[in-house]
């Protein structure tokens, strides 16, 4: 914000003085936030590295850091350019997230976590901060209905881990499946009207 200063003189006008503070604008701020995040991301590997050749171990925790820093690092390009839409945003966080852990769980020597827990709790954390993101932005229908019933639809994916046996640990996949029934029936009976008045819209009925 641009504070200006204004002087009166003897001759009772007022004059425009120049400013005291300089205005930092709001993309240097954003623009140093990223740098420092860099900054630390450089340190992270770095230190890794360090403690991985002084303490060496049976896990390469370099690579853990350095896979993690990267799925961090899409993530938050991603939400940066996508922040306009938020409910869109979440939606395709769970792509990214998902396809990055289970290349980081097959570069590591697969052991299946990213089927047995990650993508199962991660797809019931979508709907829930979908719908509370759509309660507390009081986002309209249109914004966020397609989203939610694809959100739903996504929980039910795990249950293809357990008929083809891909998971040794079924009770994650189970209550994803669980939760997205409630999800979807919870939107067809509460906002059945919205949905039909928004397909009705969109084909133009």
């Amino acid at each position: 914000m641009n504070f200006t200063t204004y002087l009166l003189p003897d001759n009772g006008n007022m004059e425009e003085a120049e400013d005291i503070y300089p205005v930092i604008p709001l993309t240097y701020e954003r623009h140093m936030v990223v740098r420092i995040l860099a900054f630390i991301s450089v340190v992270a590997i770095v230190a890794s590295y360090v403690v991985y050749k002084i303490f060496p171990t049976s896990v390469n925790w370099p690579g853990f850091v350095l896979l993690g820093l990267v799925s961090a690092w899409l993530s938050l390009v991603y939400v940066l350019r996508k922040r306009h839409n938020i409910t869109k945003t979440i939606m395709w966080q769970v792509i990214i997230v998902s396809g990055l852990v289970i290349f980081w769980d097959w570069k590591i020597g697969w052991k299946g976590w990213s089927l047995d827990y990650v993508i199962p709790f991660l797809c019931v954390a979508a709907m829930l901060v979908m719908y509370i993101t759509a309660k507390v932005m009081r986002l309209s229908a249109r914004d966020y209905i397609s989203y939610f019933l694809l959100g739903g639809l996504f929980g039910i994916v795990p249950i293809l881990f357990i008929l083809f046996d891909l998971v040794k640990v079924d009770y994650p996949s189970l209550i994803s499946v669980a939760a997205s029934i409630i999800f979807l029936a919870a939107i067809m009976i509460f906002y059945g009207d919205s949905i039909k008045e928004e397909l009705r819209k969109r084909m133009h009925i």
